[in-house]
């Protein structure tokens, strides 16, 4: 099934939906890494569970944001959100929506990617995790991958210089599958 995507730069796209895209193989839970309409609906009543367990206001504010993020295929920036934000008739301002996107990274919801301070919608929310993001240095393309191996490795090569890794996001920068065809075919 063909969805309607926009991409990071604000352009609409069409994004192919398959399995992987409905649930995860690791949960079974809705991911929203390629979400069709119904299942950015179910990833946000997800979100709205999840913030009731841990006693956290899902504001509406809070909410659309989570929502616009999922409506990209690449990491977003805050600043294109502020726009789609006022496109919808919201009136905010820049500490407005970090704000908003603090509350979404604390509760897991989003990942930030420091390389180019742009956001995504996390693939498991429901679970405790680092993130291992594969990013495409041609298209953008960004896969969140969970490999507990390789964080834990930079856990224990950390304790060999005696330090304590709190939070680890290991972002790997290279080509993905479709931009490797166009620069060897």
């Amino acid at each position: 099934m063909a969805i309607a995507r926009k991409t990071g730069a604000g352009k609409t796209g069409a994004k192919k939906t398959g399995t992987t895209g409905v649930d995860c193989h690791h949960t079974g839970e809705t991911c929203c890494t390629r979400p069709s309409s119904e299942q950015v609906k179910h990833f946000l009543h997800q979100a709205e569970e999840l913030c009731a367990e841990r006693k956290q206001r899902f504001t509406d504010l809070r909410k659309q944001v989570l929502k616009l993020v999922c409506k990209y295929s690449q990491p977003v920036g805050a600043y294109t959100l502020l726009d789609d934000l006022r496109d919808e008739g919201r009136s905010a301002a820049p500490p407005t929506v970090y704000r908003a996107l603090d509350f979404l990274q604390q509760q897991g919801l989003v990942h930030r990617l420091a390389s180019n301070n742009t956001y995504l919608a996390c693939a498991h929310p429901q679970t405790c995790h680092q993130g291992l993001f594969l990013v495409c240095s041609s298209c953008g393309h960004t896969q969140e991958v969970h490999k507990q191996g390789m964080l834990q490795a930079a856990r224990r090569h950390a304790r060999d210089f005696d330090f304590l890794v709190e939070h680890a996001v290991v972002e790997v920068s290279g080509l993905c599958g479709q931009c490797q065809g166009h620069k060897h075919g």
